[in-house]
């Protein structure tokens, strides 16, 4: 497997104010994945899915352990990794088209000229075109997300890490966006790690799933979805409903397991 994020024996724990309790969050984990890839993240609530993410962002530091892209070691945030949250992070006080090109606001080694044509393409990619000249606060939740991706891949991120992003969304919506994710994965290959507690969402997404145990987090078990179901088949979800339904059980059986264990550990 080409080794594109390579994150080793990273480990992580809180403690509380007084300094007197620790709660472990991640065993040492280590994962390994490719470029151009959509790896979803999945286990039970609070196993520390979302801190792995947040580590890889460089928006919270490993105990131990080190994490490379493409052989660089990371420490803190930078251009190469884009977040896109589950809140609707846009700017009211901008439009649609101003919002998407604030994504472009350090990219140095391009035009003014440039940046335009970037922030006119995303816009496009995304279907906003119509609404560039609405401020953010006049448009719906969906638009917003939209925004928000358009916003991310403008800024040219090696990198793409989403925590739960749909997760706030009407089904309808929900689901067109999951469609036009996989559309701008086609034409964008842009490594992305998705953290969800959907598992159809993961399915329907995911090249691989990785998941994990109950807190402190280890790798349970990593699935290659496209080998499992190939991508033509989940476009369609009743194309191959024995498929789907099949690995749907056999993910919610692990998960299950572990929410258990985590259930009696109190």
């Amino acid at each position: 497997m080409n080794k594109f994020i390579e994150i080793s024996d990273v480990t992580k724990s809180y403690w509380s104010e007084d300094g007197k309790k620790q709660t472990k969050v991640l065993l040492p984990l280590s994962l390994n994945i490719a470029e151009g890839e959509i790896v979803m993240f999945l286990g039970p609530s609070g196993c520390g899915k979302t801190t792995l993410m947040r580590i890889v962002g460089g928006l919270e530091k490993q105990d131990k352990g080190s994490i490379r892209l493409a052989g660089d070691l990371l420490a803190g945030p930078d251009q190469r990794r884009g977040m896109v949250f589950q809140s609707y992070s846009s700017f009211p006080w901008l439009t649609v088209r101003d919002n998407i090109k604030f994504g472009t606001r350090y990219r140095r080694e391009i035009s003014v000229t440039e940046k335009e044509k970037i922030t006119d393409h995303y816009m496009n990619m995304v279907g906003l075109s119509s609404f560039s000249d609405f401020y953010t606060n006049r448009i719906s939740g969906g638009m917003r997300q939209r925004v928000a991706i358009a916003r991310t891949l403008a800024s040219s991120p090696d990198v793409l890490l989403m925590d739960e992003p749909f997760g706030a969304l009407d089904a309808q919506t929900r689901e067109h966006l999951q469609f036009q994710l996989m559309e701008i994965n086609k034409s964008e290959q842009k490594t992305t790690i998705f953290v969800t507690h959907d598992v159809e969402e993961a399915i329907l997404l995911a090249d691989h799933i990785v998941i994990f145990s109950a807190r402190p987090a280890q790798v349970v078990k990593k699935i290659d979805v496209n080998a499992a179901i190939p991508v033509s088949e989940r476009q369609n979800r009743i194309a191959d409903p024995q498929k789907f339904f099949s690995l749907r059980n056999e993910i919610l059986e692990i998960i299950r397991a572990e929410y258990h264990q985590t259930v009696e550990a109190g």
